[in-house]
This record gives C-alpha cells, structure tokens and sequence, in this order.
C-alpha cells in the first residue's frame, strides 16, 4: 500500500496491527511515514518516537521526522534531524539536498551552500541541487552566478521528456528583475507551459507581458494565476493596474477593491512558493 501511495489505506492496516503488536518498531516507523505522507506530521512524530523505544532510527527514519519537522515549519529541528541523518549516511545525495533546502529556509545561505555543494559532488547531475545553488547565489548578492547555476540546471534538462520548471521560472525572475524582459519572456513562457498550474509562473509571464506593453496577454495571464490563487492580494492589484492602464475603469475598481478585501483579512497573501523540500 506505501508502495502504491495508498497511505489512507495502509494507516488503517498499521493501525490494526499495532494493537496486537504495540512493541513493534518497523510498525510504527512505517504508520509514521504514512501520516508524513498525509500530511499529519503531529501525529507522525508521535510514531516515531514510540518507534524509537524498540529500536534505533536509521537515516531514513530521521529523514522522515526531518521533514515532519518541515511541515510544521520548524526549520531548526528540521535542519537538527538532516544533519542527523546526514552524519548515519554521508554518501546519500538526497539528504544534503534536503539539508541545504531546510538551511535556506533558515536563511543560513553560506551552510545551504556548502550542502548542495556537497549533494553535486555525490550526484553531479542533481538539478534540483543546482538550481537551488542559485537561489542561495541570489541571496549572497552573486547574480553571475546565480544565474550560471540555473542555466546548468536547464541545459541537464534539454534532453529530458519530463522538466522542472522551476530553473527556468528562477532565471526568468532574475533577468526580469534585471531589466532583461526580452531574455525572460522565453524562459517564462516555458514556465508557464510546464508548471500550468503554478501562479507564481502565470504572474512572472504577465509582469513580463505589461513591461513589454502586451498588455491582452499580460491580462489574460494574470487572469490564470487568479484563477490557480484566488486569494493573493498582489494578483488583483497587478490585474487591477493592467485595467487601470487600458482604461478599463470599472473592472480596475473590482481589483483593487478586491485586493483590499484580501489584505484585510490575511496576513500573508504572497504568491505560494512551491520551492519546499519535497518529501522522499
């Protein structure tokens, strides 16, 4: 059932298993993962460490209360529980990917460095590695290379049949943010079309569009991103600023009354960032 993701499923077998064996380990380290992969990192912590009690966790264990951890936004344990997992095995790419995803969330760039660094050095094609080089790069104030790394992450996907979007909406960002709107728009535009259903994609795209003065597109782009993220407040500003700047007055009003309603009643209405350490 873990196998095929059924976690719902394999939860309620677990469950039934451990009241006739409470003292088993792998018992309540596999119901642990299954509630990680439900999204209920309280409760998987809760097995992990009754888990704990029969035997000792092994990397991949600690990974997983690592990323519990994450879910909960507890970069400090998170980044105790990798680093913990990292000393068991030195040799797994994947933990220092995570590590360094959870340093950069702490803002710790120069660790978060050191990390993918290390993951490049055991999987020297891991683009999500090299990517996330360049946002910690971006960070320390280093665009050259910020922008270096990302072009390494897409030209490892030139070939693929499967891509990450996120190099290419990363480096669309920057070079936009640059000035660069017509090296940006291509990027974008792929981001776009391969991450359809990431707003922050969609917004970029229009941004893009509106500084180009193509303003229709512009609309209908930022018109997507509403539609995948209805309640951000920047979405409907932007929109709004598009219809105030082709005249169309009434539905400018609606926007920005409608960011205004928005703003009222979150306290973060940022575009949401898909970038998080995914779970293994």
């Amino acid at each position: 059932m873990l196998a095929a993701a059924d976690y719902a499923g394999a939860d309620q077998v677990l469950r039934e298993m451990l009241i006739h064996t409470p003292d088993s380990a792998d018992g309540h380290f596999l119901l642990g993962f299954a509630l990680l992969h439900e999204r209920k990192p309280v409760e998987s912590l809760t097995q992990y460490t009754l888990g704990a009690k029969f035997r000792d966790p092994g990397p991949d264990e600690l990974i997983d209360v690592a990323s519990d951890y994450v879910l909960l936004k507890d970069y400090t344990d998170a980044d105790r529980w990798f680093t913990a997992a990292a000393k068991r095995a030195p040799e797994k790419p994947s933990i220092w990917y995570l590590l360094g995803r959870t340093q950069y969330n702490e803002n710790y760039w120069s660790d978060a460095e050191r990390s993918f660094l290390t993951c490049l050095r055991l999987d020297p094609h891991h683009v999500r590695a090299e990517y996330n080089l360049g946002l910690v790069y971006e960070m320390l104030q280093r665009p050259d290379d910020a922008i270096a790394a990302y072009r390494t992450a897409i030209a490892w996907q030139e070939s693929s049949p499967v891509r990450d979007m996120q190099p290419y909406l990363d480096l669309g960002m920057l070079l936009r943010k640059q000035g660069k709107v017509l090296e940006a728009l291509p990027l974008l535009t792929v981001a776009a079309g391969v991450g359809s259903g990431n707003p922050l994609a969609h917004q970029e795209l229009g941004l893009t569009y509106e500084q180009l003065s193509r303003y229709d597109e512009a609309i209908g782009e930022l018109k997507v991103a509403i539609s995948l993220a209805p309640n951000v407040e920047a979405l409907h500003f932007f929109l709004g600023r598009l219809y105030r700047k082709t005249d169309h007055k009434d539905e400018a009003a609606r926007e920005f009354a409608e960011a205004a309603r928005i703003a009222g009643t979150q306290t973060d209405a940022s575009v949401p960032n898909l970038e998080v350490p995914e779970l293994l």
